[in-house]
């Protein structure tokens, strides 16, 4: 089996973490749209879940992805995510 991100995880084996925003403009198909950027707060939250989910199941920095990078997604979404 490939190691992510070279397959794409499963329920099984990944964690997704939903960051919400606005994907704009409305009048162009989905995979058109940018999506807006991540706020100060939902930075300071992600950065603070990812830190207790690697400490808690072990989870080595290496295994953590954007969701486009592992699956077929809207490449802007989470791109100014940081942890």
């Amino acid at each position: 089996m490939k190691n992510a991100p070279h397959r794409f995880p499963s329920n099984e084996d990944s964690i997704g973490i939903e960051i919400v925003g606005e994907a704009l403009p409305k009048n162009v198909p989905d995979n058109q749209r940018v999506y807006e950027p991540v706020t100060k707060e939902q930075n300071k939250s992600l950065k603070w879940l990812i830190q207790e989910l690697r400490f808690v199941l072990k989870i080595p920095v290496s295994e953590v992805f954007r969701h486009p990078t592992v699956s077929r997604k809207n490449p802007s979404e989470a791109a100014t995510a940081q942890w």
